[in-house]
């Protein structure tokens, strides 16, 4: 009865070798494959039988084999162009300013006269050709019989006086006056005419047409006696102006008369002739800057005058 003991346990260590010596293979073939790793290879001789002495195999991967890469992040969003802001709009230009109206200068004129008992219902220039528009106009007329008669024309103007009529201190009965008409209508053949309320009266008539004018700024009359200084009154401009001056003097039939202006004035129409006549001196200049201007005469023989200055300027 021993012996078969002894058979059966001589058995069982030899199956057990046969089966740790395939699992030490098949952990073998693992390692060689690198699909599998011990874990732990038990035995022994007094661990627990069968089965539970072996260790399971674990998966994992094989060595120095890289792990898969991460993934790439995501490119990150490009940036949005930057926005270029609109231009400022460019500032509105300056208007330009207006031109500088034209200056007052000379235009058309003349002079008529009749001596005493010369029979006439009126007295007129000889036709001169105006400026159809933008002159000023101004009628200087003396009298042996002073009359408040204003001067006509065959355009169409309507005169105005610039200031009183004076009288004459050594004759008081004749004197002189200053009309005038602004932005005058103009034309070829243009006459001008005063009426005389005695129709064989001495009269004398000046008219002055000033280019560019439209504005008479200042009038001053005055009346000098002989052996005076024959200074006219003083006229003001606010800038460029045409100055229009009238010497009428008083001295009586006998002689020739002269009238000669100083202060840059020239002398453009006169009647100086003895007789029985208004004798008259007209004289003008241009001036280009604002400013107070007079003018003084020289006149033979001696004798007093009346004086009228006037300043036209443009509009």
């Amino acid at each position: 009865m021993d012996e078969p003991c002894l058979g059966a346990s001589a058995v069982l260590p030899n199956e057990r070798r046969v089966l740790l010596n395939r699992l030490c293979a098949l952990a073998t073939v693992g390692l060689a494959s690198g699909s599998a790793t011990l874990a732990a290879c038990g035995g022994g001789g007094g661990g627990g039988g069968g089965a539970g002495g072996i260790a399971a195999l674990v998966a994992a991967p094989a060595p120095g084999a890289s792990p898969p890469p991460a993934p790439a992040p995501a490119p990150a969003p490009a940036p949005s162009p930057a926005t270029t802001p609109a231009p400022a709009p460019a500032p509105e230009p300056e208007p330009a300013p207006a031109p500088a109206p034209a200056a007052p200068a000379l235009g058309a004129h003349d002079l008529a006269f009749n001596l005493d008992g010369v029979s006439s219902p009126s007295l007129s220039i000889s036709a001169i050709d105006t400026q159809a528009s933008g002159s000023t106009l101004l009628v200087c007329v003396g009298r042996g019989l002073l009359a408040a008669s204003l001067p006509t024309d065959n355009a169409g103007n309507s005169f105005v006086p610039l200031g009183m009529p004076h009288t004459y201190t050594l004759w008081p009965s004749s004197g002189t006056a200053l009309y005038g008409c602004v932005q005058a209508h103009g034309r070829a053949g243009h006459v001008l005419t005063a009426e005389k309320p005695k129709v064989t009266d001495e009269t004398t008539l000046s008219v002055v047409e000033i280019i560019n004018g439209g504005a008479v700024r200042d009038v001053q009359w005055r009346e000098v006696l002989s052996g005076q200084s024959l200074t006219s009154a003083s006229v003001t401009t606010t800038g460029p102006a045409l100055l229009v001056a009238w010497w009428w003097g008083d001295a009586g039939v006998d002689l020739d008369k002269t009238a000669v202006p100083g202060d840059g004035f020239t002398v453009i129409d006169s009647v100086l002739a003895s007789g029985a006549l208004v004798q008259c001196a007209v004289a003008s200049r241009q001036v280009d800057a604002a400013g107070t201007y007079n003018v003084t005469w020289t006149s033979t023989p001696p004798q007093g005058a009346q004086l009228w200055l006037a300043a036209v300027q443009a509009a």
